[in-house]
C-alpha cells in the first residue's frame, strides 16, 4: 500500500525536484544519442560532400548547386556529429550553415552591410490593406524577418543584411505576391477566386470534416464563425447539445472544453472569446489516456494565430430580459514585446434566477402521505473573475509562463424560496404551510495559479504544468412554516488542491508516442452545524491520486491505429470530527485502457473504438450531512460511494456532408439520486433525497448529422436515439422500463451580404419511460440576429431571442424507495437579449498552459 502524501512543502519540493532532474538530463541524453560521421572526401565536389554528410548523419541539408558546385573538399573526418562535419567542409569558404528543427541550411554567407526595409500593401482598388503578412527571404526561402502592415497598409522590418532578399506578401482571399526587396516597396495584391471560394461564408467549404476518429468543426469561414461568442457557438456545433455552459456531447455526457491547449475552468472565458477568433473546433467522442479518465468528451478550440506588436484587446457586454435581467460585462488586454506577453483580463457579472415550480410527492411507509407544492425562487448574485499572466517564447522551440485567476462573489449570493404545501395523510389534510426559506452564501477569494513549461528537442516535445487551486464558502440557512421559525444551518466549506502534470511526445517507428505522469493533492473540510433538525457534521477527506499513462499512434496508408493505457492510483482519507474512519478511506488502483482504428477511404470515414472511463463521486455526493429542503424533504449524501466504471464502444462515420455515430455503454456503480422514507417515527411524512449505486447499467444509441449548404442556407438536422436500461431493485425501486428517447434539431443559418446574419434553431425531446423514471416531451425555439461593423468587422452586435414560445419546461416524474415525485420547472428561460463586442488590434496570448489536475478540480 501507498502512503497518503501530505500537503507540505517538503511533498511539493520532492516533485519539482524529481521534474527538474528530468528536463536537465533530457538534452544531454539527446547529446549523447546524437550520430557520429567519419568520412574520407578526396576532391570531392561541395554539392556532393553535402549529400554524403546528409546520408551519413540522417538529418536533410538543404543547399542550392548554384554556388556550391565550383567549390571542391578533400579531408578526413573522424567521429564528427552531423553539424560538426558540415561546419568542417565549410571552412574557409563563403556559406554559412544554420540548424532547423528537422534540416540544415547551408546559404552564401552575406553582406554584413543593412538596409531598412519599408513599404505598404494595396489591395487591386488601390485601398490599404491591413493585417497583410510580410516576410523578407533569402534566396533559399529561408525566414529572414516578418512584419504584419498597420491599417494603413503600411510596413517596416527591421535592417536586413544582404543584397538578395525578396520580400513575400500574403492575405487571405489574395494570392501570395514575391517581390525584389528594396529600401522602399510598393506592393499590390490580387483576390484569389478560388482562395475566396473557400473563406466566403457563401463558398462550399465544409462545415464538418472528420478525420482519423476526430470530428472538426471549421468555424473561419462558415456560419459558425459569425455566433458572436464561443459559448454561443458551441451550442451549434454537431452532436452538441445545451446552452450556456451547460453542454453534452449526444452518447458521451458532459465534454471538458479546452482553448488552444488550456482546460476552460469557467464558462465567463467562452464569453470573452469571440467565434470569429476561432479556427476550428474539434469533438474528441474517444479522449486518449492523456485526458483524466474521468472526461466523457472534448472539445477542443483553436484560435486564429495572428502577429502583431504592442497592446490589443477585446471588450464584450451583454445584457438579457426575462422576468428578471441579467448582464456580464467584461475586457481582455493583452500587450506583446519580442516574445513576452503579459496579460490581463477581467469580467464583472449581475445574475438575477427566477423559477416557479409545482411539486407532487408521495411517501408510502406506515402511513400513506402526499405533499402538493406550488413554489417559486428568487436569487440575486454579483460576481469577479480575474486572470493575469505572463508568456514568454525564448523561441521558437521553447517557452513558459505563468497565470493567476482570482475570483469572487462581490458580497452575498441571495435567495429566497417561497411557497404552500398541503400535506395528505391517508387522504385527509394534516397541515397547510406557507413555508419561505432562504440562503445566503459568500465564497470569498477562490484562487488558482498554473505554472508551464513547454520545449521542444529535435522531434522529441515536452509539456509540464503545475497547478494550486484554494476556495472556500460560507453557506447559511434559514426556513420559517407559516411564519414560525423551523429549521436553521450553516455550512462551510475549504477546498485546496496541488497538482503537477507531465506530457512528452516522440517519434517512434512510423508513428508518434505520448507518455508521461500526473499527480494531484486534494484536502476538502467540510463543516456542518444545525438547530436539532437533523444532526452535525464535520467531515474532513484527504486524496492522493498518482497516475502514469502511455499512447501510441500509427497511421498505415488509409488505416489509422491508436492504442493507449492508463495506471491510476487513488488514495482517500476520510475523517469525522477528526477521527480516521478506516471503512470510508479506500484505495482503488485502476487501468484505463483505450483502443481505436480509423479508416477513410475517399470521402468516407469510420472509426472504431473501445475505452474504459472511471469517475469518482463528487465531494458533495459523499457528505454525511442532512441539509433541509422544507418541513418534509431533506438531503443527505452516501460516504460510502465506489468509483463509477464505464466500458465505451463506439462506431463513428461520415461521408461528406453527412455524420453519424452508434454507441454502447455498461456501466458498474452507476451513481443515481433517489428517495426514500426518512424516519417513520420521529419524522413521519419526510421524504429523504440520498445518493446510491445501481450495480449494472446499459446505454445505448445514436445519432445522424446532416449538413448540407444551399445557397444562403446551411441547415444542420440532427435526429438521435438512446435507450437507458437500469434495473434499481437494490436500492429497493420496483419500477423497471426501458422505452426510446428521441431527440431532433433543426439549426438553420442564413448568410446575408454586408455583414449580417441570421440564425434560428429548434430542438425537442420526446417522452419515455426509462429504468425508473417517466420524461415528458420537451423543446425549444431560439434565434440570433448578428451585424458586423467596420472595415475588419471587429465590431458587432447580435439580439437574441431564447425559448420563443416558452416551451421551456423541466417536467420529469421518479419512483423512489416506496416514494414518488413528480416536477414541472421553469426557469425564466423565455428572454431577449443584445451583445456588442469589440476587438482591436491583432496579437494573442500565445500562454500554452493545459493544466493538471482538470478532473479534481471540476470535482471541487
Amino acid at each position: 500500500m501507498i502512503r497518503q502524501f501530505d500537503f507540505t512543502w517538503t511533498t511539493i519540493w520532492l516533485l519539482l525536484i524529481g521534474y527538474g532532474l528530468f528536463f536537465i538530463s533530457l538534452p544531454a541524453q539527446a547529446q549523447t544519442g546524437a550520430k557520429r560521421i567519419s568520412l574520407e572526401l578526396k576532391d570531392k565536389a561541395l554539392p556532393d560532400a553535402l549529400k554524403l554528410i546528409e546520408k551519413a548523419g540522417g538529418k536533410s541539408i538543404l543547399f542550392t548547386y548554384n554556388g556550391t558546385e565550383s567549390y571542391r573538399v578533400t579531408m578526413s573526418i573522424r567521429e564528427k556529429t552531423e553539424r560538426e562535419t558540415i561546419d568542417l567542409v565549410l571552412s574557409g569558404k563563403p556559406f554559412i550553415c544554420m540548424e532547423r528543427e528537422d534540416y540544415f541550411v547551408v546559404q552564401q554567407h552575406k553582406s554584413d552591410k543593412a538596409i531598412a526595409v519599408e513599404g505598404k500593401v494595396y489591395d487591386e482598388k488601390g485601398i490599404p490593406l491591413p493585417f497583410v503578412n510580410v516576410l523578407a527571404l533569402a534566396a533559399d526561402s529561408s525566414f529572414l524577418a516578418g512584419s504584419v502592415t498597420e491599417e494603413d497598409g503600411s510596413f517596416r522590418l527591421p535592417p536586413i543584411a544582404g543584397e538578395d532578399c525578396l520580400l513575400k506578401a500574403t492575405f487571405v482571399g489574395y494570392s501570395p505576391q514575391v517581390v525584389p526587396c528594396r529600401h522602399t516597396n510598393i506592393i499590390r495584391l490580387q483576390p484569389d477566386a478560388k482562395l475566396l471560394k473557400e473563406v466566403v461564408v457563401t463558398a462550399s467549404r465544409p462545415l464538418i470534416e472528420r478525420k482519423d476518429g476526430i470530428l472538426t468543426a471549421n468555424i473561419i469561414g462558415t456560419p459558425l464563425s459569425l455566433m458572436g461568442s464561443a459559448n454561443e457557438m458551441i451550442s451549434h456545433l454537431p452532436f452538441v447539445t445545451g446552452s450556456e455552459g451547460d453542454f453534452s456531447v449526444i452518447g458521451r455526457g458532459t465534454p471538458d472544453i479546452y482553448i488552444n491547449g488550456r482546460k476552460v475552468r469557467d464558462n465567463t472565458e467562452l464569453n470573452r472569446l469571440q467565434a470569429n477568433e476561432i479556427l476550428s473546433a474539434e469533438i474528441i467522442t474517444t479522449p486518449g489516456v492523456q485526458y483524466s479518465s474521468s472526461v466523457k468528451a472534448v472539445i477542443r478550440l483553436r484560435t486564429i494565430r495572428k502577429r502583431g506588436q504592442g497592446m490589443s484587446g477585446n471588450f464584450y457586454t451583454d445584457y438579457s430580459q426575462g422576468r428578471v435581467a441579467n448582464g456580464t460585462e467584461g475586457i481582455s488586454l493583452n500587450y506583446r514585446t519580442g516574445g513576452l506577453d503579459i496579460f490581463l483580463k477581467g469580467d464583472f457579472a449581475e445574475i438575477n434566477n427566477h423559477s416557479t415550480s409545482i411539486i407532487n410527492r408521495e411517501v408510502h411507509a406506515s402511513s400513506d402521505w402526499n405533499q402538493q407544492t406550488e413554489a417559486q425562487n428568487k436569487g440575486n448574485y454579483n460576481t469577479f473573475n480575474g486572470e493575469v499572466g505572463f508568456n514568454y517564447e525564448v523561441n521558437d522551440h521553447q517557452s513558459f509562463g505563468v497565470r493567476y485567476t482570482p475570483g469572487t462573489n462581490i458580497g452575498n449570493s441571495h435567495s429566497v424560496t417561497e411557497g404552500n404545501t398541503l400535506i395528505l395523510q391517508n387522504g385527509k389534510e394534516t397541515d397547510n404551510l406557507h413555508s419561505r426559506q432562504e440562503t445566503n452564501a459568500h465564497t470569498g477569494w477562490w484562487q488558482g495559479a498554473n505554472g508551464y513549461y513547454n520545449s521542444t528537442h529535435g522531434k522529441w516535445n515536452i509539456d509540464f504544468n503545475a497547478d494550486y487551486v484554494y476556495g472556500r464558502d460560507r453557506i447559511q440557512q434559514y426556513a420559517e412554516n407559516n411564519g414560525i421559525e423551523d429549521a436553521t444551518s450553516s455550512n462551510r466549506v475549504r477546498n485546496r488542491l496541488y497538482a503537477a502534470k507531465l506530457l512528452i511526445t516522440a517519434p517512434l517507428w512510423k508513428g508518434k508516442l505520448c507518455f508521461g505522469t500526473e499527480e494531484t493533492f486534494t484536502n476538502r473540510h467540510d463543516i456542518f452545524l444545525q438547530n436539532g433538525f437533523s444532526a452535525d457534521a464535520d467531515d474532513r477527506i484527504k486524496q492522493t491520486m498518482i497516475s502514469g499513462f502511455a499512447d501510441y499512434n500509427l497511421p498505415l496508408g488509409k488505416f489509422n491505429i491508436s492504442a493507449g493505457l492508463r495506471y491510476e492510483f487513488q488514495k482517500t482519507d476520510y475523517y469525522e470530527k477528526g477521527i480516521h474512519q478506516k471503512e470510508q478511506s479506500p484505495t482503488y488502483r485502476h487501468w484505463i485502457p483505450v483502443v481505436g482504428i480509423a479508416y477513410t477511404p475517399g470521402d468516407w470515414s469510420f472509426s472504431l473504438s473501445y475505452r474504459t472511463i472511471k469517475y469518482s463521486p463528487s465531494y458533495e455526493m459523499l457528505t454525511s450531512a442532512i441539509t433541509y429542503q422544507n418541513k418534509y424533504a431533506y438531503r443527505s449524501g452516501d460516504p460510502f460511494l465506489v468509483p463509477q466504471i464505464h466500458r465505451n464502444i463506439s462506431l463513428d462515420g461520415g461521408w461528406k456532408w453527412v455524420n453519424f455515430s452508434l454507441f454502447y455503454d455498461h456501466t458498474w456503480d452507476m451513481y443515481t439520486s433517489y428517495t426514500k422514507p426518512y424516519d417513520d417515527v420521529n419524522h413521519p411524512g419526510v421524504l429523504l433525497f440520498s445518493m446510491a449505486s445501481i450495480p449494472h447499467t446499459n446505454q445505448y444509441g445514436g445519432a445522424i448529422v446532416l449538413s448540407p449548404q444551399i445557397s444562403i442556407w446551411q441547415p444542420q438536422l440532427t435526429s438521435g436515439i438512446n435507450w437507458y436500461d437500469s434495473h434499481a431493485a437494490p436500492i429497493n425501486i420496483t419500477q423497471h422500463w426501458n422505452e426510446p428517447v428521441f431527440y431532433f434539431s433543426l439549426d438553420n443559418n442564413f448568410s446575408f451580404p454586408r455583414g449580417w446574419f441570421f440564425n434560428i434553431k429548434g430542438t425537442l425531446q420526446t417522452g419515455a419511460k426509462q429504468s425508473y423514471a417517466i420524461r415528458h416531451t420537451a423543446g425549444r425555439v431560439d434565434a440570433q440576429l448578428t451585424k458586423s461593423f467596420l472595415k475588419d468587422q471587429s465590431l458587432k452586435v447580435s439580439v437574441t431571442a431564447k425559448d420563443i414560445f416558452h416551451t421551456a419546461y423541466r417536467y420529469f416524474t421518479i419512483y423512489g424507495d416506496r416514494t414518488f415525485s413528480s416536477n414541472r420547472d421553469y426557469s425564466d428561460q423565455q428572454r431577449l437579449g443584445i451583445r456588442l463586442s469589440y476587438q482591436f488590434n491583432a496579437t494573442k496570448s500565445k500562454y500554452k498552459g493545459t493544466g493538471a489536475g482538470e478532473s479534481e478540480k471540476s470535482r471541487l
